[in-house]
């Protein structure tokens, strides 16, 4: 029920309760009884929208915020004022009915008691307005809070497809120096070289303005990566993938596996001796991305901002949080499969 229909249905519950007591009490008969009751219904609901408009007025000239004593009992006094005329008109048409009860006794109890009635309105429209401000606040926050996760996930996105987009010069240098070089000493693969960095630059692309793909577009994407680190690092890195078909149908944030890859180069030495070795495979509903630890003793700046990120936008994307594993014989990461 909308509280602006609730006083009018407690004015009416109140007058037919009236009725059934005046009916044995008074042994008032069935139809002066009715129009009595819609006399009463009509009188109180009339009371209730004074208070209500004077009450509406008052919200501009002297709010409640400045003095609530002050704006009560000026409230009172003006709805007193005004319903007054308006009680002493009911009096005049119920003792038109000529009711035996109608003496001066009842009438002296009965304005009593209206008028205790009227406080007790006055009181219950600021409480219905507190009660409806506060409703209206806890939406408001509601809706600010609503707002602000949507801000944060635009904040996150907007930084995540910055990072997402940007060409890491160290990448490149290296690229087109491994290229340089086998153009050289050996044409077959050079070409098989280009061919793959062609694929992972058209991906990324292609998928630039999406959160999400399919498991399978991105390991099909990171295959393409892999045989150029392969090609690069040959034995000093190595990759092993084992992913069930249930989980390919999932999603995950795009070039997720390329920056995680990336990130375990960068960190870590490899060496024939000692190849850095990653390893992906699903559990449940996370993926798991680990690499051995041997971890280069200088190594570029790095503020885990790409890590950071990838966190802040996948708790926009699923009530699951990424899980870090830092051991001291490998690092791994849980990804929640969307």
């Amino acid at each position: 029920m909308k509280w602006n229909v609730l006083p009018y249905a407690l004015i009416t519950a109140l007058s037919v309760i009236a009725a059934f007591i005046r009916t044995y009490a008074l042994d008032m008969g069935a139809l002066v009884n009715f129009w009595v009751t819609v006399f009463q219904i009509a009188m109180l609901s009339l009371v209730w929208i004074v208070i209500k408009t004077i009450g509406n007025k008052l919200n501009n000239y002297l709010p409640f915020e400045e003095s609530v004593v002050k704006r009560t009992l000026l409230q009172i006094l003006i709805s007193l004022v005004i319903i007054t005329p308006l009680y002493v008109g009911f009096v005049h048409i119920i003792r038109g009915f000529h009711l035996a009860f109608m003496n001066t006794a009842f009438l002296a109890i009965g304005t009593v008691l209206f008028f205790v009635l009227v406080l007790f309105m006055n009181l219950a429209y600021n409480a219905y307005f507190f009660f409806r401000e506060w409703e209206n606040s806890i939406k408001e926050k509601a809706q600010l809070q609503i707002e602000a996760a949507e801000l944060g996930k635009d904040r996150s996105m907007m930084k995540y497809h910055h990072l997402k987009n940007q060409v890491n010069p160290h990448f490149l240098f290296n690229t087109f120096t491994s290229l340089d070089g086998l153009i050289q000493t050996d044409p077959d693969l050079a070409s098989d070289f280009v061919r793959h960095l062609s694929k992972v630059y058209r991906y990324v692309l292609q998928n630039k303005e999406n959160e999400v793909v399919t498991l399978q577009t991105e390991i099909d994407f990171i295959g393409h990566y892999i045989r150029l680190l392969k090609i690069r690092y040959k034995d000093t890195f190595g990759i092993k993938i084992n992913i069930s078909e249930a989980a390919l149908d999932h999603e995950i944030v795009m070039v997720t596996l390329q920056m995680l890859i990336d990130n375990a180069i960068k960190h870590n030495s490899l060496q024939v001796s000692s190849p850095l070795n990653v390893t992906i495979w699903d559990e449940g509903d996370y993926l798991h991305v680990r690499n051995n630890k041997q971890l280069r003793k200088q190594i570029e700046t790095s503020n885990q901002q790409g890590l950071q990120q990838l966190k802040e936008l996948y708790s926009f994307l699923t009530d699951k949080q990424v899980i870090v594993n830092d051991k001291a014989e490998f690092f791994e990461i849980k990804l929640p499969l969307l």
